[in-house]
């Protein structure tokens, strides 16, 4: 690296057992996140008896409420005094209302249950979700806050997402596989795995990761943060993209279980064949890091959203049945799906930046909060294929007994959204202007206007 940031950038690099047990927490989040989805609202609408069109409104009012939360958790977040550290202290606070509300989510609540308050719960679930996502990924921005030293960090946090994805997506497949149990005992399972996770995960983390004190900023108002969007070229170059992919895993999630189980035939192996996928996703993680170093974190970004789009558009004419060609398909297919979280996550560690050089005002948190709402409400987009499947006569009890019309759109919504969407994505971040020379400037100024103080 050369410029005027050389020097304030190239010195901090963590031990890698530090990184190691900073990234920890990563892995229950990330695994409660797309693998939970996939499996809840089914189970939601099988085993609690919630119509179709319902469930997809309770994660859609989940996540919408998620537009207010995030933005307003993040803020508040970047308030925070406290002398066990800014972002610590709430990843301890928010783990035991987090665990609370999965044990309610995940193992509560019983046939029958009113929608209302698995509305409620959903998204008190979320909530807490959020406030320590967001607390561990502005965390990350800051542990080792060059341009290089940030996809490193956001790396391992990466890799330890998709291993907690591969072993969530492992208590299905083995409850399911091994025949200990139905769906609906997959999910309880998955609840006890997030229970016992989060509490270790989160420990080793605070325990061994010093924190670096930083000046609390001020409260944003609802005012400052659309000021941020409009004024923000940068922010919204990655929030746009955010949108885009986050609707498109949530669609390829909303849609999996009953593409795979009713028309590619795979009644037992849907659960493996995800399985496969996360795997090949974690996989993927080195080959974007590398790409990221070699072209830049937004071209990275690109070429995954390209892959993303042609592989997922041709997952629904797999042959059916063929489970050697199945694999092969996920294997390809999954490589991409690490490609949109890592390389945005690092790139609006970088907006960040420039919202400090230019304002003096660092606000991570709030940055990081709009990022997750703008990943969030896409995702919940996803759910609402249900309706869209509901009014073309899809029924999930029939299974592959459904008419080919409900089938055809099963196929056709799979096939073609997550395409559109990918591609859209690609063209957003055409001449992205903040790369690894820009950002380098950007720290300087930001350490000058520090020194000067």
């Amino acid at each position: 690296m050369s410029g005027p940031g050389a020097q304030l950038d190239a010195p901090h690099r963590e031990p890698f057992w530090r990184l190691l047990a900073f990234s920890g927490p990563s892995a229950p989040l990330l695994g409660m996140s797309l693998p939970s989805l996939i499996f809840l609202a089914p189970y939601f609408n099988t085993h609690l008896g919630v119509p179709l069109a319902v469930v997809g409104l309770i994660f859609l009012v989940a996540r919408i409420g998620d537009i207010v939360i995030d933005p307003w958790l993040g803020s508040m977040q970047d308030k925070t005094v406290h002398a066990f550290g800014r972002r610590r202290i709430w990843m301890v606070g928010t783990t035991p209302v987090l665990m609370a509300l999965i044990a309610l989510v995940f193992l509560g609540f019983q046939p029958g249950a009113s929608p209302l308050w698995l509305s409620v719960a959903v998204l008190l679930m979320y909530a807490a979700y959020a406030a320590m996502m967001i607390a561990h990924l502005s965390w990350a921005g800051e542990l080792q806050p060059d341009y290089h030293g940030r996809t490193q960090t956001l790396g391992m946090v990466q890799i330890a997402g998709m291993v907690g994805y591969v072993l969530l997506l492992l208590v299905p497949a083995v409850v399911v596989g091994m025949e200990w149990g139905g769906p609906a005992d997959a999910v309880h399972a998955m609840g006890i795995v997030l229970l016992v996770a989060f509490p270790l995960t989160v420990w080793a983390c605070v325990a061994l990761t010093p924190e670096r004190q930083t000046p609390p900023q001020p409260h944003a108002t609802v005012k400052e943060v659309f000021q941020a969007l409009k004024s923000n070229p940068a922010l919204r170059r990655v929030l746009i993209p955010d949108f885009l992919i986050g609707m498109s895993y949530g669609v390829t999630a909303a849609l999996f279980v009953f593409l795979f189980r009713y028309h590619l035939g795979f009644e037992t192996e849907a659960e493996t064949l995800l399985l496969i996928y996360f795997v090949s996703g974690l996989l993927g993680i080195p080959i974007w890091t590398y790409l990221g170093r070699r072209f830049g974190k937004h071209r990275s970004l690109q070429i995954g959203c390209l892959h993303a789009a042609l592989m997922l558009a041709l997952l629904p004419f797999l042959p059916k049945g063929n489970l050697p060609i199945a694999i092969i398909g996920m294997v390809l297919a999954g490589v991409s799906q690490s490609a949109g979280t890592l390389m945005l996550r690092a790139m609006m560690a970088d907006v960040v930046d420039e919202e400090e050089a230019r304002t003096g005002a660092n606000r991570s948190g709030l940055f990081f909060g709009l990022l997750m709402t703008t990943g969030k409400v896409g995702v919940a987009v996803g759910p609402i294929t249900f309706a869209v499947l509901d009014a073309y006569g899809f029924d999930a009890k029939l299974g592959a007994d459904n008419t080919p019309v409900a089938m055809a759109a099963l196929v056709i919504l799979y096939a073609v959204m997550p395409l559109i969407l990918n591609v859209v994505s690609a063209a957003s971040v055409i001449n992205y202007p903040l790369d690894e020379a820009k950002q380098a400037q950007l720290r300087a100024v930001i350490a000058a206007r520090k020194a000067a103080a």
